[in-house]
């Protein structure tokens, strides 16, 4: 089951979507935290047993805003790419300074972190949650999507949005390394769903068909 929190719209706080991962009554992590809203830690009371994981896509300040709050009420751990590890404790690198005019961190202890590795696999429940790691740079140096074959389903962060692709105009971004990331994505089952960082959900059937960046026409 797949929760979708759209913040983008926020006018008083601009944020990346949120996902809620898991079945009713029982486990979930969540993909991407970046509005301090209670909207979220409300629904995992109510429909989840706990929360075992934040998985980011990136480390941007619209994705990982609301990490210190969430952690007041589950402590689980945050899973963030090696290559963007530095991006949650520098307010130049994720860009709140230029979202909010303020220098704001993510300080995390060891004990609530874990830094992947392109290809890793996330598991929780001996299999319950299952998570493949790909590593699609150039948005960031780090930024991942996350593969959940059980739910058909696959989040891209600022990788691939509905129709377009993330920028490579911020800290880290490399316009070089936009087409080798892509082809990984173009090489998985068309049929997922995408569930983008921001914006609606598509289907990479769409995207294949649809959108220049991976049909060709970029």
């Amino acid at each position: 089951m797949i929760k979708t929190f759209r913040f983008d719209n926020d006018t008083k706080e601009f944020s990346a979507n949120s996902y809620v991962v898991g079945e009713k009554n029982g486990p979930c992590v969540v993909i991407d935290l970046g509005s301090t809203s209670e909207r979220i830690i409300n629904y995992i009371k109510e429909n989840h047993t706990t929360c075992v994981g934040i998985l980011l896509t990136h480390g941007h300040y619209d994705h990982i805003r609301g990490i210190k709050k969430f952690l007041e009420h589950y402590n689980c751990t945050v899973f963030v790419s090696e290559k963007d590890d530095e991006m949650l404790n520098n307010s130049r690198l994720n860009g709140s300074l230029m979202i909010d005019g303020s220098e704001k961190v993510v300080t995390l202890g060891t004990n609530k972190k874990y830094l992947l590795d392109d290809e890793d696999e996330i598991s929780f429940y001996g299999g319950l949650l299952f998570f493949k790691v790909i590593e699609t740079p150039f948005h960031t140096d780090g930024s991942v999507c996350y593969l959940c074959e059980k739910e058909n389903a696959l989040f891209t962060g600022d990788t691939l949005f509905k129709g377009s692709i993330g920028r490579t105009d911020l800290p880290n971004g490399k316009a070089r390394l936009i087409k080798p990331s892509l082809e990984k994505l173009k090489k998985l089952d068309s049929k997922l769903v995408v569930y983008p960082g921001h914006g609606d959900s598509t289907t990479l059937e769409k995207e294949l068909k649809e959108n220049i960046y991976l049909n060709g026409g970029y």
